[in-house]
């Protein structure tokens, strides 16, 4: 059971570097900063090194599909569900609603098991959810909630730049583009960034304990408890017709399954931190996602795995 190790090393930092802060060696704020280093530098090196490995398996790009629709359906379905609603309980509702720590929590647990395969159908799937994930719910918020971080309103045009300014959206595009071209990442180049790319884990899991409350009251149980269940619901009705329909080899749409359980993408609380939403809750929110998802998929993975015997 190895496999556990890193995902619980990743708790472990979270609660650690909550510990810290409460020491006083660091502050709420330090996150927002942490957040510009992951986003301009450590999560773009982790895209190239794991392009590396794409072999032209064009069929697999239907899991991008996938993952940009598991993204974008419930995020605009929070946002017409929520109009009764606080603005700040919506920030927080549509963007938790909305993408998946693939690289923290689904790529450990999948790679484990399946290898360098399941570490690609990892990489495919993320390429639709980091539209969203990574840059994509925050702009649309901005937009749709008329906020930003000094509560001005937003325009599309400035949405569109904002999201195509993402450096690992771009990344995404760029390298997909390159790869159906049958251009690849040099070997030179991976091991160059190599170690911004180890980076990557440890300081999205830094930035979520800088954010997390270890002091949960009511309202942060209420809430919490509201966006994982309606999150697992529709992620189980969405692997269940993921399983029984896509055309695909049967290893892979269990891998899917399993990625559909993800936590929610590490990323959030900084944007509902952002967007002027309660930080502390959703960090509180994403934390306890982790526990829950990380008991999901390894439960799903091994029951997959006993079941193919």
């Amino acid at each position: 059971m190895q496999f556990l190790l890193k995902p619980l090393a990743f708790i472990f930092i979270i609660f650690f570097t909550c510990f810290l802060k409460s020491r006083g060696l660091f502050k709420k704020e330090l996150a927002l900063i942490v957040l510009k280093i992951i986003m301009n530098l450590t999560l773009p090196a982790s895209v190239i090194t794991a392009f590396a490995s794409f072999e032209g398996r064009f069929s697999l790009l239907l899991l991008s599909v996938v993952g940009l629709v598991v993204t974008i359906g419930p995020y605009f379905a929070t946002y017409v569900l929520t109009k009764k609603k606080a603005k700040e309980e919506r920030v927080y509702y549509m963007i938790n609603m909305s993408g998946f720590n693939i690289g923290c929590y689904g790529l450990p647990v999948v790679q484990s098991f399946y290898g360098e395969f399941g570490a690609l159908l990892c990489i495919m799937f993320d390429l639709g959810n980091s539209v969203m994930m990574s840059s994509g719910n925050y702009a649309f918020t901005s937009l749709l909630l008329h906020t930003d971080e000094d509560g001005t309103r937003v325009t599309a045009g400035a949405v569109l730049k904002r999201l195509f300014s993402s450096v690992p959206l771009d990344c995404y595009v760029i390298l997909t583009i390159l790869s159906l071209c049958g251009f690849s990442v040099p070997r030179i180049a991976v091991d160059f960034i190599q170690p911004l790319a180890n980076a990557n884990a440890f300081l999205s899991m830094f930035m979520l304990g800088l954010l997390f409350s270890p002091k949960p009251n009511a309202v942060y149980l209420r809430h919490t408890a509201q966006i994982l269940a309606a999150r697992y619901l529709l992620m189980t009705a969405a692997a269940f017709l993921c399983y029984h329909i896509l055309p695909l080899d049967i290893e892979v749409r269990r891998i899917l399954c399993v990625l559909l359980f993800c936590p929610i993408g590490s990323f959030a609380p900084a944007f509902i931190e952002k967007c002027h939403g309660d930080g502390e809750m959703a960090a509180f929110t994403n934390s306890v996602s982790i526990i829950f998802s990380l008991v999901i998929m390894t439960s799903l993975t091994i029951f997959f795995q006993s079941s193919a015997l």
